[in-house]
């Protein structure tokens, strides 16, 4: 289970950041902060805790792109690694592997290990 960013130390000095309002004086004074969250957006508060963050669209489709990035940049490493694995090279370092003795596979251990030394 994920640490709530909200009340994290990171997450409450950002949220303290925002402008903020109340979830009654949103609900009474919705122009004032729409007004207010145009810019970086604004802090709706629920007994002086910041409970929901009113975004502009386009502030809100930055975000949504910035957290696909990261996906989409390790979906195109896995491709790229499965596709190392699937050539005829690979394949017999897999067989030779499955078919090493114990005492070859300690002697391969030895040299990876030296050469990571190097």
């Amino acid at each position: 289970m994920s640490a709530d960013p909200a009340t994290s130390d990171v997450g409450l000095a950002t949220l303290k950041k925002l402008p903020a309002m109340s979830a009654s004086s949103l609900k009474n004074h919705i122009g004032e902060a729409l007004l207010k969250a145009a810019g970086n957006g604004l802090a709706i508060t629920r007994h002086n805790r910041p409970e929901f963050v009113l975004l502009p669209a386009a502030k809100y489709l930055e975000l949504q792109r910035t957290h696909q990035m990261p996906l989409e940049a390790l979906s195109a490493e896995f491709d790229a690694m499965v596709a190392r694995m699937n050539t005829p090279s690979a394949q017999r370092g897999v067989n030779s592997l499955f078919s090493a003795t114990p005492t070859e596979l300690g002697k391969s251990a030895v040299k990876a290990a030296a050469a990571q030394g190097e």
